[in-house]
């Protein structure tokens, strides 16, 4: 090298690989050739990593010599981030300007983005996004420039009403995901928005016009010029490929993918991002009704897509063979282990989940894998592994295509391309790097083997399970499915046969179609395969059919129990101890989406976990619609009842925590729908003012009964009283509609009943009683707090105050909360008529057992009967209202068990048979539980609980002074 023209460059170039220096020597002399001191002045800091840049990349090398004046300013700027807006020129230039414009920033941006990873400044993310803006800026600059001299001849289309009409770009792929290559394709879609013609001087129609217009901007990018290219655009993945029309109206796209969408497909529009609209100004509306009228049904379905992992299995199936053709072992994209591996994972689990969980509708695959670790998809570890492999192997990639810029995936035979991808990714040689690369795919491989086979690439079928699949798809008779069963060592098989065959014979599975056919070919004999260890095997089958018959429309929720033997093996489980449970999940087959998560069985759900629960279901949703809220509300509550059921028949649940828990989600939902039934009339009719005229006037709701009691059972109503504060002749909602603060909480109340009552996809979540209120149905539906203060005091029964006695607030104003518990307190201790208290209780008891009881010689009812709960409830309610005046302690707590406590705790009653009657009433509450969730009524054998019946009756008679009958 000749020193004497510049700074010597020998021990830069020496720091460098053996394999490289000759070809760096040969770039500094073409470069001093063009730039004879441009070297001169960089000093050791800034010309090492340029060395090392022109090392790895010749295309780098290259583009320094042709822009070493642009390139020094961002040498000397080494922390200002690349600008990648590109503005046409005002002056309309020439369109060879313009490709050359555009080539020649598209190149400057690149080697300043590959510039920036190289020393460091540009995480490997941060480089994908980059690239991902630059394409965005240069394809809208290319249509801007396209439609710009096309509307000189042929004006702009427009429909029949004169609305104008646009073109729309859909990026896919990795530049739809933001994590576009330094040298890929980009695959492009081009859309408008409806039909009409043109208004210039030459009509043309939409079709022919957004087609010229889609063709002058891929020439714009693709077309190959002195200055090289902007991007290679394929458009293949617009419907029907290479032999449908270049460019489709927004309702020919909906048609297709209604007609004619593959699941292939479904993965691809993961990825679809609008990223050019023509003209840009009031693009949103246009986007808005793609995405979500359009692309997102075609993509998410609103249930658990679980037939996903079918299609995923077709198609990696398919690239493999692909592989094995054309020899892709090599290739890190589309290899074993490779990229597109880790790009279905993600997909596929978006797809099964994205119906349900906005946050899952990300084109971007980090954002996906964070979010499906904070969901069920997948464990965090697991999300953190694919992550880690994911940018390591795009970083690999880029270095790769940066080389000479081409779109290569291959690893390099070449021993000079192996240094150069080993020093480009910071390794110490090519067999470092390998031996990493080997080390990333077979995890990915391990974690896509996980997700798309459930662990394994082929499941191991019985003999006795096949010969199972083989009379199912004979349509065997009922006496050949006995003989198998039979010689299958089925105890019950002449009842299991008849179950079998009147399954298959029925009009569900008639008119299932071919996926839900082979679907349930599947399951049918895996599950009997399961059953035959199983002591009550025809209950059980029957009620798992009667959940898969009601679940085959949607053949999906069969291929999630195929694809998930844990799941199937804990509803086998959940429907030999509960008909309830087995009838929730049929009704509701998003339940079984609970059933995926084995912590179902492990953990015990408390109120924080639920209101979590809520809170994240409703941040993932983009709605404002209240019946649409209401909705997801009522999923919600299904769920955590559900899994409150699951822990309850585990044992992990002692009956009063079960109530508790039942208790607060009851409270959580409350709570959540007067929020959504405020927010709706506070929007239509403004505020309801405070007397003080600061603020809000108070509204609350008061809960009785069961509810009131912290001890809800799993069909319990919600009895309700409703209560405000705004009195006076000129209280009105500040609102463009204003109403009288009497009418605004009537309404609101008939509101929050309706969401909480009516029936919606996902059932009604309670039935609400509002009958307790002052003067029962004759009353006002809401109460001012004065005239609840002044009924309780004037007008209020006996049976009233002992109702009273399990009563609390649950949601509201706190104001109400405090009048409230202050009413309740003075009613409970100072207005009660205890001259006549017993009396009273025992004439309401006599009353309520010659209505209600339903006990006769054949049973005993658990509720009403003789020395039953209705009798230890009245017992208790007399002890408290007669001693609430000298041990006002005694009225503190709302629920029977604390009641009876504080009773032991003020001498009122024993502490024995305080800790005798809690024991009966739990066994009493735990049976009632069991009942209801086997679907059975609150009756038990005449002669069970015999004991614990006749010492309540016995207390009764010492109590109250009468026999107990």
């Amino acid at each position: 090298m000749n020193d004497a023209i510049g700074k010597d460059l020998t021990p830069a170039i020496g720091a460098l690989p053996a394999a490289l220096r000759s070809s760096v020597e040969l770039w500094a002399e073409r470069f001093r050739d063009r730039n004879p001191t441009g070297l001169d002045s960089l000093d050791a800091a800034t010309l090492r990593p340029l060395l090392r840049l022109v090392a790895c990349s010749e295309f780098a090398g290259h583009t320094i010599i042709r822009e070493w004046p642009w390139f020094s300013e961002v040498l000397a700027k080494p922390g200002a981030e690349p600008d990648l807006r590109f503005e046409l020129s005002a002056a309309d230039p020439e369109t060879d300007d313009i490709k050359t414009g555009l080539r020649r920033f598209r190149n400057q941006r690149l080697l300043h983005i590959l510039w920036r990873e190289t020393t460091g400044r540009a995480a490997t993310a941060v480089t994908l996004e980059s690239l991902s803006k630059l394409a965005d800026n240069l394809i809208a600059a290319s249509v801007q420039c396209a439609e710009a001299r096309l509307n000189e001849r042929c004006g702009r289309v427009r429909d029949s009403s004169g609305k104008e009409q646009r073109l729309v770009v859909l990026a896919m792929g990795k530049l739809g995901g933001c994590e576009l290559n330094v040298s890929s394709d980009i695959d492009l879609i081009f859309l408008y928005s409806g039909d009409g013609e043109s208004d210039g001087e030459r009509r043309l129609s939409a079709q022919e016009y957004f087609t010229r217009l889609s063709r002058q901007v891929v020439a714009m990018l693709e077309e190959v010029t002195p200055d090289g290219f902007a991007y290679r655009v394929d458009t293949r993945l617009r419907p029907f490929g290479d032999s449908g029309p270049p460019v489709l109206s927004f309702s020919a796209l909906e048609s297709y993918l209604l007609r004619h969408g593959r699941s292939w497909e479904r993965y691809a529009y993961v990825k679809a991002r609008v990223i050019a609209t023509s003209p840009a100004r009031e693009a949103e509306p246009v986007t808005a009704e793609l995405m979500k009228d359009i692309i997102e049904p075609f993509v998410y379905r609103r249930y658990l897509d679980y037939g996903v992992f079918e299609s995923l299995r077709e198609m990696k199936a398919l690239i493999a063979a692909e592989a094995r053709k054309r020899q892709l072992a090599p290739n890190i994209k589309l290899g074993p282990g490779g990229i597109r591996e880790i790009e279905f994972i993600a997909q596929s689990l978006q797809l099964v989940r994205g119906g349900s969980d906005r946050n899952l509708r990300t084109t971007g695959l980090q954002p996906a894998l964070r979010h499906l670790a904070q969901t069920r998809g997948l464990s965090a570890a697991a999300a953190a592994e694919l992550a880690t492999a994911y940018l390591f192997l795009r970083r690999v990639e880029n270095a790769l295509q940066a080389m000479r810029d081409q779109q290569v995936h291959e690893l390099p035979k070449d021993p000079a391309d192996r240094a150069r991808l080993a020093l480009a990714v910071d390794y110490p040689d090519w067999d470092a790097l390998h031996a990493s690369v080997e080390r990333y795919r077979r995890c990915v491989s391990k974690h896509f083997s996980a997700v798309a086979f459930r662990g394994g690439d082929e499941k191991p079928v019985s003999g006795f399970v096949d010969a199972l699949s083989a009379s199912w798809s004979a349509r065997a008779s009922e006496e050949e499915w006995r003989a198998l069963l039979e010689q299958s060592g089925f105890v019950d098989a002449p009842a299991i046969a008849s179950i079998i065959v009147g399954f298959a014979r029925s009009a569900a599975v008639g008119q299932v179609d071919r996926t839900g056919a082979k679907r349930l070919a599947q399951f049918v004999p895996e599950l009997l395969g399961v059953l035959r260890e199983h002591e009550n095997a025809p209950v059980v089958l029957q009620r798992v059919l009667a959940v898969l018959e009601k679940i085959l429309r949607r053949s999906a929720y069969v291929a999630l129990l195929i694809e998930n033997p844990a799941v199937r093996d804990r509803l086998v489980g959940l429907c030999e101890k509960s008909a309830w449970l087995a009838e929730e999940i049929g009704r509701y087959p998003l339940l079984l989406d609970e059933l995926l998560d084995r912590r179902l069985h492990e953990e015990v759900l408390t109120r924080e976990e639920m209101q979590q629960d809520l809170d994240r279901r409703f941040d993932r949703l983009a709605e404002t619609d209240s019946e649409r809220l209401i909705e997801s509300l009522g999923q919600f509550q299904r769920a955590m009842l559900f899994r409150i059921a699951v822990a309850d028949i585990a044992g992990n649940l002692p009956v009063m925590k079960v109530s508790d828990r039942l208790t607060e989600l009851a409270e959580i939902v409350l709570q959540k729908a007067l929020a959504i039934a405020w927010r709706d009339m506070t929007d239509k009719h403004g505020r309801p003012p405070a007397r003080s005229g600061r603020g809000d006037a108070g509204f609350g709701v008061v809960a009785y009964g069961k509810f009131g009691g912290m001890e809800l059972s799993y069909r319990s109503d919600l009895d309700l009283v409703f209560l405000h504060d705004s009195t006076g002749d000129a209280q009105e909602t500040d609102g463009e509609k204003p109403l009288d603060n009497n009418m605004f909480f009537a309404r609101l109340v008939r509101r929050l009943v309706h969401f909480l009552s009516a029936q919606t996809a996902t059932g009604a979540m309670y039935q609400v009683d509002t009958r307790l209120r002052p003067s029962g149905q004759s009353g006002l539906l809401v109460t001012s707090i004065e005239a609840f203060e002044r009924y309780q005091e004037e007008n209020a029964w006996t049976w009233e105050h002992q109702a009273l006695l399990r009563s609390r607030f649950v949601a509201g104003s706190a104001l109400i909360a405090r009048e409230f518990e202050r009413v309740r307190n003075e009613t409970l201790r100072k207005r009660v008529r205890r001259d006549r208290l017993r009396q009273d209780v025992i004439a309401m008891r006599h009353k309520m057992r010659e209505r209600l009881d339903k006990t006769d010689n054949a049973r005993f009812d658990l509720k009403q009967g003789t020395g039953g709960i209705a009798d230890i409830e009245f017992i208790v309610q007399y002890l408290v209202l007669e001693h609430a005046e000298r041990h006002p302690a005694v009225i503190h707590y709302p629920d029977n068990i604390r009641q009876l406590g504080t009773l032991a705790a003020a001498n009122c009653l024993p502490a024995e048979q305080v800790t005798r009657i809690q024991g009966i009433y739990k066994s009493y509450r735990l049976r009632l539980h069991r009942l209801a969730l086997d679907e059975q009524p609150p009756f038990v054998e005449p002669g069970e609980f015999r004991d614990e019946r006749r010492f309540v009756e016995v207390l009764w008679q010492q109590i109250l002074g009468e026999p107990g009958a």
